[in-house]
């Protein structure tokens, strides 16, 4: 089987085409078939024109269109073109199906020209968010006009596909309800070895009382580790979580690991700081991947609440994966996908709400655990077995070849 995976954009700080497409598209070509992935880079310039080999997955990152800019009207001519000639490529290779990442913007746009070709390929889109009103669209500054097309545009997407993947039950649920009829395929973030190629948890774990030492903690000190971009939780949770736990618990201190796209992080810095916290929080901002096992070994347990809001419930967070793999203690909130990762007292704690107080309890439960171990072990097992991507792509050729016959009937 021929498959052209479509990114939604490049590989730097957002998960979806590193943390998901490619590794999806590289259990593919393990068994025994073609994929060849169109990255539209405009995120990351460098890599417009450049292409390479990952682990039998052809990727191929789209040429710099002409007049590109910053307004918005440019931005939207940049993303028709690179739409235009990603369905160019599509048309060249003539695969037997198309996996489309993201239902907006660049692949949104491809995703229509394609669907409306009168002999096309199979169309599976994947949805890993939900992008329109009240889903994501409220963490970003965008405009009322561009969430209006974000938002049409997934709904149209959704009606002009052949089957989907999903991130998350929420999403899977708003497929079968607005496509009746295809097939819905739940698959969540999963385990994915290479992208750990350059952690070494035996030397990390060995590291441990040095790293600790040099963020100066005292031997009885226990580190919660907070590894977040801030959207998951808002500050004025975070603050009132912080000051509960710190209440409850004189041997607690913070490692805030991550850093908010709109400077979040200087706003906890100024809360924690009225309130006499200071000295008990360390804020280290954006930690390259590959030092993260340093900071993760020397922690105790981590922090992973997830407020209940839409967004929430439609995504699917890769850091729980992260941690898991690393052995570090997780709690979090009984919300989306976060019980997809974390079973409570079994491969991690489980809040009974989303409210401060109840995490600060899960927390000091958490801290108190005296079957940590079996936990770590536990949560190292449910990642790496259960929800490797190997394990998780089981059923997706079966998938494909059904959206392939219902785009030859369609």
């Amino acid at each position: 089987m021929d498959v052209v995976f479509l990114a939604p954009f490049g590989f730097s700080s957002k998960n979806t085409t590193g943390r998901r497409l490619l590794p999806m598209a590289r259990a593919f070509v393990a068994k025994g078939h073609r994929a060849r992935v169109i990255v539209p880079p405009y995120d990351q310039p460098s890599l417009y024109g450049e292409s390479w080999v990952d682990c039998g997955v052809e990727v191929w990152c789209l040429k710099r269109p002409k007049f590109v800019g910053h307004s918005l009207p440019a931005q939207m001519w940049t993303h028709y073109r690179l739409a235009q000639a990603s369905v160019k490529l599509v048309e060249e290779w003539a695969p037997d199906l198309v996996h489309i990442f993201k239902p907006k913007a660049v692949s949104g746009l491809a995703q229509l020209f394609i669907s409306l070709r009168s002999k096309r390929p199979g169309i599976v889109l994947d949805l890993d968010d939900w992008e329109g009103r009240g889903g994501w669209s409220v963490n970003e500054d965008y405009s009322r006009i561009l969430v209006e097309i974000f938002d049409v545009q997934e709904r149209a997407g959704m009606r002009r596909c052949d089957a989907f993947t999903a991130a998350s039950r929420k999403l899977e649920r708003r497929a079968i309800s607005v496509a009746k009829g295809r097939d819905v395929m739940h698959v969540p973030n999963g385990f994915d070895q290479s992208a750990y190629a350059g952690w070494d948890l035996e030397k990390a774990s060995a590291e441990r009382d040095v790293v600790r030492g040099s963020l100066g903690l005292d031997p009885a000190d226990q580190l919660v580790l907070i590894y977040t971009r801030f959207f998951d939780y808002d500050v004025a949770r975070w603050v009132e979580l912080i000051c509960s736990i710190a209440a409850r618990s004189e041997t607690a201190k913070f490692l805030i690991l991550g850093a908010g796209k709109f400077g979040q992080e200087t706003s906890l810095s100024d809360a924690v700081k009225d309130r006499g916290l200071s000295r008990r929080i360390m804020f280290m901002g954006w930690t390259q991947f590959e030092s993260l096992p340093s900071f993760l070994a020397a922690s105790d347990v981590a922090l992973m609440p997830m407020a209940n809001n839409l967004a929430n419930q439609a995504k699917c967070s890769p850091r729980f994966v992260d941690l898991m793999y690393a052995g570090v203690p997780v709690v979090t909130t009984p919300v989306g996908e976060a019980t997809t990762f974390i079973t409570d007292g079994l491969t991690g704690y489980v809040a009974e709400t989303d409210q401060p107080n109840s995490v600060s309890v899960a927390v000091l439960r958490a801290l108190a655990d005296c079957d940590g171990d079996t936990i770590r072990e536990q949560a190292n097992l449910r990642v790496c077995k259960e929800l490797s991507w190997s394990s998780l792509t089981v059923g997706l050729l079966d998938l494909y070849a059904r959206a392939i016959e219902r785009a030859g009937t369609g």
